[in-house]
């Protein structure tokens, strides 16, 4: 009588490998999509930020020309490559309102 030696993985054992792969593949997508999305978010906000801050400068400058109140236009043209589209590819195009030369807020329109 002959004896068989069997050395390899069964069929059973195969498929709970590749969905065990799977399950951990679909954790890692996920978290890696939304950490991207919560860097795009920072990375808006950073670039508000910055805009924000052009914008006082422009106000303290041409503070004798402007209103005390009152909305500064902001086009993406006015910007630096670095800071002329959000994380999403769209530009910077919109208002930054500001009172009494403070509060100074990024809007779309100046109403």
């Amino acid at each position: 009588m002959k004896v068989i030696n069997n050395k390899g993985f069964t069929l059973i054992e195969l498929l709970a490998v590749v969905v065990i792969l799977l399950a951990i593949s679909v954790i890692a997508v996920s978290s890696i999509s939304s950490a991207i999305e919560r860097n795009k978010a920072k990375q808006n906000a950073t670039k508000m930020e910055v805009i924000i801050s052009h914008a006082r400068l422009y106000y303290e400058d041409h503070r004798n020309t402007l209103e005390p109140s009152g909305c500064i236009q902001i086009v993406a043209l006015d910007l630096n490559d670095s800071e002329r589209l959000d994380a999403d590819g769209e530009p910077f195009d919109g208002y930054i309102k500001y009172t009494n030369g403070s509060d100074f807020k990024y809007s779309e329109t100046c109403s």
